[in-house]
């Protein structure tokens, strides 16, 4: 996801007119006009569509499975944009969200790794990452594998991804905003059941649990360059699945990130009754935060 001269000018139109495409009016959470589709990265920047995105295990019980001893996570600690080692970053782990009691506290090392000893009994838990250059930056929903577990070590995540404060500024101004500083911003991507990333989908972070309130603006990627763009080039999820919601408003302690969609095209011929809310995951809104995390169809 690095930024280049050729990846900015084609993102902002240098040279071009996209100023009469203004997107003020628009919080990126229109009725998609497509159903949801499965897609993987055949190499790097380039993707491929599958088909109709698996929902097999949407509104299925969880099969998550609680860890059953200490284990020990190796990881490194990476720049979202660049890719580049972040050594010296802090790391807080915690349970769910529950961010203020953290179980575990590193530093990365010169190398930018580091290692979180997660305790027994966990399913889901989560990542408070900062350090000088970067946007408090949160990962969130991540589970523990027992099947990526060996002699209580893992290795998954293989990275955790800051977001430096130059690219949060950049990537606001590729859709033609300016953060807006004591606001929050959401990011992610949606995979399927057999964690394909899907497209065709709309994003929001919604104030009110199963229904859609939509807080703050949604913006989708491009996935040849993999960055934002604005919404009449994109105004729903693409192959890679990204998306990010930002000017999202700390006086609202908490959100609900959703994506929706059509399953198939027959929904689509329902109308909004075809409409699905395909992922659901509670996550705090912070100001001058980013909130990242793994996205899944929702579970019982």
């Amino acid at each position: 996801m690095r930024l280049t001269f050729v990846s900015l000018c084609f993102l902002i139109a240098c040279g071009g007119d996209d100023a009469g495409h203004a997107d003020a009016a628009d919080n990126g959470f229109a009725t998609p006009t497509v159903s949801l589709r499965a897609n993987m990265e055949v190499s790097s920047d380039n993707w491929s569509e599958i088909g109709p995105a698996d929902l097999s295990c949407l509104g299925m019980a969880s099969s998550d499975v609680a860890t059953a001893a200490e284990v020990t996570l190796n990881t490194k600690v990476n720049d979202f944009q660049s890719g580049n080692a972040v050594p010296g970053a802090s790391v807080k782990a915690f349970k769910d969200i529950d961010y203020t009691t953290p179980f575990d506290t590193k530093m990365s090392d010169t190398n930018a790794m580091v290692s979180v000893t997660i305790p027994a009994g966990t399913k889901r838990y989560g990542f408070q990452m900062t350090s000088s250059s970067s946007l408090p930056t949160f990962l969130l929903n991540q589970y523990v594998d027992p099947t990526k577990v060996t002699g209580g070590v893992t290795t998954d995540p293989s990275k955790i991804q800051t977001v430096s404060m130059v690219t949060a500024a950049t990537l606001n101004a590729l859709i033609g905003q300016t953060r807006m500083v004591g606001t929050g911003v959401v990011a992610g991507a949606l995979r399927d059941c057999q964690n394909h990333e899907v497209s065709g989908f709309i994003a929001t972070v919604s104030s009110t649990k199963g229904t859609a309130t939509p807080l703050g603006e949604a913006y989708y990627f491009d996935p040849a360059v993999g960055l934002p763009v604005r919404h009449h080039q994109a105004s729903v999820a693409s192959a890679d699945g990204l998306f990010m919601i930002i000017q999202l408003p700390a006086t609202n302690p908490q959100g609900y990130v959703q994506m929706w969609g059509f399953p198939t095209e027959a929904d689509i011929a329902k109308g909004m009754a075809g409409l699905k809310l395909i992922a659901e995951l509670q996550v705090p809104i912070i100001a001058d935060n980013v909130i990242t995390g793994s996205y899944e169809p929702l579970r019982q």
